[in-house]
């Protein structure tokens, strides 16, 4: 009896030992995770002067919200160009302001890479001018694999500026729909509303048969009060030629009968494809809102000529005469400008 109770004693130890054994939980190895975190870069696009950026934000609202806030405090009119996220570092490229207006940005592993791509990208704005001003900025490691989000460069045509003389011109026709502190300029969109603006003398711009696909080769159009506004409607340290940038320019080109030839673009004129010898690239975007493409290229100046009548310039494609003359305030013209 003692035998047979001291075995089921063991038997009953060796159960309970088992099931204890049977209750050990094995520690339980948990997946890393990684906080994806963001940055950005906003610019002034008339510009490039104005920037912000920003890294390690909690969300892409967050990045790109931090990044403008510190763009615009710097004075500018700001919006992002380039959003990303994860390990990695964003950088911007601009060339001084006493030569023009360029600038570039990308992305890389580091900061060095993604200067390579920022350098490139300004190179292709700056006629070749190497781009001295250097910002960057890098999320902290272990914040997820790098991805670009969103790049405006395909979106971004670069302020150049072509030497003739002694001035310096801007190499394409204005195309702001803000003035320099922001305030957005009134599109009419139909010929009521731009007589309209007219008659009220209120700023206004309108694109080429009102059309915005022609906004895209030609720029806007604007309308004398537009022009004059107090608000500045070329970019900063950028004003509207006057009447006597005008005549300089065809002074310094030659013999007014033949040196619209030398301004006009190599195709596109119904008539006399001009040489282009400046790259000043005037095309032949019309005379006003509402004519046709191909027959003249008409800019305004920023002097009056008297309460009804503002001097300009046409250049014309029966021929290669450089006209400096008034055109009713009234009217529309394409806007050129200069670098300070």
């Amino acid at each position: 009896m003692k035998t047979t109770a001291l075995l089921s004693l063991l038997i009953v130890s060796m159960m309970t030992s088992t099931s204890t054994i049977a209750q050990v939980k094995k520690p339980v190895t948990k997946a890393s995770t990684v906080s994806t975190k963001f940055g950005a870069l906003a610019i002034d696009r008339s510009n490039g002067f104005y920037y912000g950026y920003s890294s390690d934000a909690s969300t892409k609202a967050e990045a790109e919200s931090r990044a403008i806030a510190e763009c615009n405090k710097r004075g500018g009119n700001c919006s992002i160009v380039l959003t990303f996220s994860g390990t990695g570092c964003a950088a911007y490229r601009t060339i001084n302001g006493n030569v023009g207006t360029a600038f570039g940005w990308g992305i890389g592993k580091t900061k060095e890479e993604a200067d390579a791509i920022a350098i490139k990208e300004c190179l292709k704005r700056s006629n070749g001018i190497s781009p001295p001003n250097f910002v960057w900025s890098c999320n902290s490691s272990g914040t997820g694999i790098l991805k670009e989000i969103y790049n405006a460069s395909s979106e971004i045509v670069g302020i150049k500026v072509v030497k003739i003389g002694n001035q310096n011109w801007s190499d394409r026709n204005l195309d702001v729909s803000t003035f320099q502190n922001g305030d957005p300029i009134f599109e009419a969109k139909t010929i009521v509303e731009w007589q309209k603006a007219a008659d009220e003398q209120k700023p206004a711009y309108v694109y080429l048969n009102y059309d915005k696909a022609n906004g895209k080769k030609f720029g806007k159009i604007y309308n004398i009060y537009a022009v004059m506004d107090t608000r500045g409607l070329a970019p900063k340290g950028y004003r509207i030629a006057t009447r006597n940038d005008w005549v300089e320019l065809g002074s310094t080109i030659g013999d007014l009968s033949t040196a619209a030839g030398k301004l006009k673009s190599k195709t596109g004129w119904t008539n006399n494809n001009g040489t282009d010898d400046y790259g000043f690239n005037a095309l032949p975007a019309g005379n006003c809102c509402f004519n046709g493409i191909g027959g003249a290229a008409s800019y305004w100046s920023s002097t009056s000529a008297n309460d009804k009548n503002q001097y300009g310039v046409t250049l014309y494609s029966g021929g290669h005469y450089y006209e400096v003359s008034t055109f009713y305030k009234s009217a529309g013209r394409y806007v050129r400008y200069l670098k300070d």
